[in-house]
């Protein structure tokens, strides 16, 4: 199973709706076909390869949100290559292990970030984009051993788990698969309706509900690069939007200027998740649009475990187990609240060249995700972390690497090095 063949399957049957709209300031909006976007896939995977991309390199992505990004993406997946979405924000610290554990032969990135990543560009390969152009920045001839990762692994994906530097989640193509599959039972969206991007696509949640979960049901994807709340508000009107995915303090911050929304009739659901929402915010938010709120839960290993199903949700709750699913609870209280076990074959496959850290959150077959919950009535509720992180703006933060730069040298600098953006400044526009 394959994520690329259900996208080319699903684009087979799409019709004449556009399967991205673009949106950048100043220019017209940009729409991408179903036979365009194939085309761009191929075409894209034909250049990689004529850029010196092989099967089984593995190559970080630095890109902002575009379909650019998306047929990167998914020409690497075509020539057998295995991308590693990495954040723009990612500091010194952060990328030293990163490339240090992954050692890429090749990385795409933004032109405008190369600055930042230049100290570990030596010997790799090296494409660039500059206004929506890919360009090959830097060739090489150093032959480096490849890594040995499986067919079945689709990507690298970076996140933490408190041991105090980011872990290479090995995400299987039928996470993918699976993922965009349950999220769309909750969902419930219909063809030709339009879902609004706004996450930056490096994050799981991201690929999965806002790249996935449209292209494999024909949902129309309307790319934005803006979190100004009258904008959004403007585009929901102007792209009569009907679904957006997002993190809960993007739906508090669009509450708090709801008197600039006017009326939003298109509007019908917000799917929520990587942050946890209280109750009260839960009837806030539901209350001052009047729409359907599925909150869910889920981790980069595997994404999403639990959510809540159009019509039935429930505030306080992340909703039943998803399809093929098995959860336990490992008790420690007096409220049968404990650790969240995971058990499914569409679970990540270990964190990459990293055995020890693999067999420490694994219980036999079960996933420890380090969060503490219970089930009630059915739904799984999350109640709080218990390995040494922290979801910040819904990006994790690992307390065991910050508590190393509070007790560096150099306190000052090392802590606004650590300052953690929700998004890079172009998505405060």
């Amino acid at each position: 199973m394959n994520i690329l063949e259900e996208v080319f399957k699903s684009l087979d049957g799409w019709g004449e709706h556009p399967v991205f709209i673009e949106s950048t300031p100043h220019q017209k909006p940009v729409y991408t076909e179903a036979e365009d976007f194939k085309m761009k896939i191929m075409k894209t995977a034909q250049w990689l390869e004529q850029a010196g991309i092989k099967e089984n390199y593995l190559v970080p992505l630095f890109l902002e949100n575009s379909v650019d990004f998306i047929c990167f993406f998914l020409g690497l997946v075509k020539i057998g290559a295995k991308p590693s979405p990495v954040k723009l924000e990612y500091r010194k610290a952060e990328l030293d292990e990163i490339f240090r554990n992954s050692r890429p032969q090749a990385v795409i990135s933004e032109a405008s970030h190369l600055k930042t990543i230049q100290p570990y560009l030596p010997q790799k390969i090296v494409i660039t984009r500059e206004n929506g152009k890919p360009k090959s920045h830097q060739k090489t001839s150093k032959k480096t051993p490849l890594p040995k990762i499986p067919d079945e692994i689709a990507s690298i994906n970076y996140t933490y788990r408190g041991c105090g530097y980011p872990l290479g989640a090995m995400v299987p193509h039928v996470q993918y698969i699976h993922g965009a599959k349950v999220l769309q039972a909750g969902l419930q969206a219909e063809p030709k309706e339009k879902m609004l991007i706004i996450l930056p696509m490096s994050h799981i949640f991201t690929l999965i509900g806002c790249i996935f979960v449209p292209i494999l049901h024909q949902i129309t994807s309307v790319i934005v690069n803006t979190l100004h709340p009258r904008k959004i508000f403007n585009l929901i009107r102007e792209f009569r939007i009907n679904h957006i995915t997002a993190v809960p303090e993007i739906y508090l911050m669009l509450e708090k200027f709801k008197d600039m929304a006017g009326k939003l009739p298109s509007l019908k659901v917000f799917v929520s998740g990587g942050s946890l929402l209280s109750s009260e915010d839960y009837h806030r938010i539901k209350n001052a649009f009047d729409i359907d709120l599925l909150h869910g839960y889920g981790l980069t290993e595997f994404t999403p475990a639990s959510r809540n199903i159009r019509g039935e949700a429930r505030a306080g709750t992340v909703g039943p187990l998803c399809e093929n699913v098995e959860c336990k609870i490992m008790p420690n209280d007096k409220n049968n609240a404990g650790e969240i076990l995971l058990k499914t074959d569409a679970m990540f496959r270990g964190y990459y060249k990293n055995p020890k850290v693999t067999k420490e959150a694994f219980q036999g077959d079960w996933f420890k995700t380090g969060d503490i919950g219970r089930m009630e009535r059915g739904h799984l509720i999350f109640e709080k972390e218990k390995k040494k992180t922290r979801k910040v703006n819904g990006n994790m933060v690992d307390l065991k690497e910050l508590e190393r730069f509070v007790h560096s040298n150099d306190q000052e600098n090392q802590l606004a090095a650590y300052k953690i953006p929700y998004l890079n400044s172009k998505f405060r526009s």
